[in-house]
């Protein structure tokens, strides 16, 4: 039987998300945004510690491609509606970020 997915918190400076396996073990995957004003960065780490698998985390100075391709690689199984409610999530999350990139660019 699949995970079960779900988000515990979305807010515009963080993002946590929690997958469940049968047995109610559970996984998060958090994501924060610095408070700096100058220079923002995004962290991001998932806590495997329940599941007896390896814990991940961004390195200081990290992407926002990097977290979203580790989120796909720890919601690989999640239902479609998860992922999409996800990525909204993320998007509000994240959007300070992107639109410093974009203006960077």
């Amino acid at each position: 039987m699949a995970n079960k997915y779900g988000i515990y918190q979305s807010t515009s400076k963080s993002c946590i998300f929690y997958k469940q396996d049968n047995d109610g073990n559970q996984s998060t995957f958090n994501i924060f945004v610095s408070p700096e004003k100058d220079k923002q960065n995004v962290f991001a780490f998932i806590d495997n510690e329940q599941m007896k698998t390896e814990n991940w985390s961004t390195p200081e100075e990290s992407n926002i491609h990097d977290v979203i391709k580790a989120f796909g690689g720890w919601a690989s199984d999640a239902p479609v509606v998860f992922e999409l409610e996800a990525h909204k999530s993320m998007s509000q999350c994240l959007n300070s970020l992107l639109k410093k990139e974009e203006t960077e660019e």
